[in-house]
């Protein structure tokens, strides 16, 4: 369910009528902005619509401010939140131009007409989305694609770089999206929208420094920020969980939110033939002084999870712990009002994937093999070294209108504003994965289970901090996330710290190869299946019975990716215009 939707263009009466009666609705000129409260969801937040008393500043606020109490001080007490944000906003936007939102801490999503301007405004690091559906008569803006797809004037067709780009990856990391018609905004940027054009500005960039500073403020100012990071985010009076792996970063969370202020914690498990961190997480959670709650999810559950994940998370994502986080998200809603996760460490603190690339580029003078785009996408898994054999002819026709991914790419891999590569690494995990992948599907997923979700590793001050500090202060020698792991070390077991990275790791090879081999097999060679015309037939029936090219770990995670797709394209009736 999205949480707002705003219309501007012909008939706006239309839109504002289709509207259930539990949206509330504000109608300015040709637009109409439409909130659904969610008091599970909006744990001390200040999602509203709002106006200025003056009526030049209307719109929709999602979020939650930090700073709103500092922002407002010195306002009128009779004033309401609603109208203390027309007025902030209104007096920000006059004060700094469209650099106001940099003024503003937290994390949120803003639409809003100012002076006759329509604007659309997504948080700095990317918490919570925002995507905008152009037609020939109108604008519409929500914080759900799905919100668009069932818009009247929606396609429902594919966008095919937007497919190539999640085929590629796994998700959809730049402004384009799997549906023709629809964009997103891309973290820390603010957009002024004609029915015609959308011209983008980004108020909020991250960079590095050339300062000196001694390890020992390094760490103490990293500590500082994350325990700042937790404190905004806590809720009084609530029930709180955790949700953990056993690995640093939701040990860490669970730390510094302190055990007194958790109800229990959360971890998955796939059963006792795979491996697990269930040792590692138990021992968390006993340190925290807290229940440790195992969920087991069974190849039979994500079978039966599968469909309903693609309509929960309603822009495709092929990680295969989409399914698993929503059962575990579920299981948690039963017993607390709020979750936080430990999502954010490795992008912001330079973690896994970063050292073998780093390797590679120190030595790409005399190895040239790949390209620093196609060494990216390599590193993701997910098949983009095969999509020339696995695209059908037709499919890879309609992808030479477009730009290819690694063109869009290629930007964040020369960015010269960073002069260590590790931090180029660094801010394409923070921006496209963690923007386009990470955030919004936590947070559809928890709220599809009715549940708050925080990500505080995910916060602006912290990685802003995080890019400023050098470069060995994230990987230092092989080292992983340095600093972060000193700023913890007395706050967290020393096994837990020391151990390395190993990830949740699904056994996707192992299900595909066995008992959901014919679940793969009825869903992506069905005669009706949406993915049909896009997908070599020899290549993908080659796919499901384990042969061909590329490493055959990776196979299962191949078939997982089309799964996510086809599934996706059920769930939300796309078509794929051939």
């Amino acid at each position: 369910m999205s949480r707002f939707q705003v219309y501007c263009g012909a008939a706006p009466e239309r839109f504002a009528h289709s509207l259930s009666q539990d949206w509330q609705a504000l109608s300015h000129n040709v637009c109409v902005f439409a909130f659904m409260p969610d008091s599970r969801c909006d744990m001390g937040e200040h999602g509203t619509l709002f106006t200025s008393p003056d009526g030049r500043c209307v719109g929709v606020f999602s979020g939650k401010l930090f700073n709103f109490a500092e922002l407002t001080q010195g306002y009128a007490s009779e004033l309401t939140t609603a109208q203390k944000l027309g007025v902030l906003f209104q007096q920000l936007h006059k004060q700094h131009g469209l650099d106001f939102p940099r003024q503003l801490q937290g994390f949120f999503a803003i639409v809003m007409v100012i002076d006759g301007k329509l604007l659309a405004v997504r948080d700095a690091i990317g918490e919570r989305p925002v995507y905008i559906l152009q037609t020939p008569t109108s604008v519409v803006i929500s914080d759900r694609l799905a919100a668009l797809m069932s818009h009247p004037d929606c396609s429902r067709v594919i966008h095919p770089a937007g497919v190539s780009d999640f085929l590629s990856t796994g998700f959809s990391p730049f402004e384009r999206t799997p549906v023709a018609g629809i964009t997103k905004l891309q973290a820390g940027v603010i957009a002024t929208i004609q029915q015609s054009s959308i011209d983008t500005f980004h108020y909020h960039s991250l960079r590095d420094s050339v300062d000196t500073i001694s390890e020992a403020d390094c760490i103490e100012q990293v500590r500082a920020a994350l325990d700042s990071a937790i404190a905004n985010r806590l809720e009084a009076n609530t029930k709180t969980g955790l949700l953990l792996s056993g690995g640093l970063d939701s040990s860490l969370v669970g730390a510094l939110v302190g055990g007194h202020n958790l109800t229990a914690a959360y971890s998955l498990n796939f059963g006792t033939e795979y491996r697990n961190e269930l040792e590692f997480s138990g021992l968390m959670a006993k340190h925290l002084g807290i229940p440790a709650r195992v969920i087991t999810v069974t190849s039979e559950m994500i079978k039966a999870k599968f469909l309903q994940t693609a309509t929960i998370l309603d822009e495709p994502i092929g990680d295969p712990l989409t399914v698993p986080n929503i059962i575990v998200v579920e299981e948690a809603a039963k017993e607390v009002q709020l979750v936080f996760n430990g999502e954010g460490g490795d992008p912001v603190f330079g973690g896994p994937k970063n050292l073998p690339i780093m390797a590679y580029e120190a030595y790409s003078g005399v190895m040239q093999e790949f390209s620093r785009e196609d060494l990216y996408l390599r590193a993701y898994n997910k098949g983009h070294e095969h999509l020339p054999t696995l695209l059908s002819a037709t499919f890879q026709y309609q992808l030479t209108h477009h730009p290819r991914t690694a063109e869009l790419l290629a930007p964040f891999l020369n960015d010269s504003r960073f002069s260590s590569y590790l931090h180029r690494l660094m801010h394409i995990n923070l921006r496209l994965k963690g923007g386009s992948q990470i955030l919004p599907k936590v947070l559809k997923a928890s709220a599809a289970a009715g549940i708050a979700v925080r990500s505080p590793l995910f916060d602006r001050q912290l990685a802003e901090l995080a890019f400023s500090l050098p470069p060995a202060m994230k990987l230092n020698g092989s080292v992983e996330k340095y600093v972060l792991k000193q700023a913890v070390s007395d706050s967290v077991p020393a096994v837990i710290i020391d151990r390395p990275k190993s990830g949740m790791l699904v056994p996707v090879h192992y299900w595909f190869n066995k008992e959901l081999k014919k679940f793969a097999k009825d869903v992506l060679l069905d005669r009706n299946a949406k993915i049909r015309n896009l997908i070599e037939p020899k290549a993908l029936q080659n796919l499901i019975d384990f042969k061909g090219g590329g490493i055959r770990p990776y196979y299962g995670d191949r078939l997982w990716l089309l799964l996510s797709l086809e599934l996706w394209m059920q769930a939300h009736n796309i078509s794929d215009g051939l």
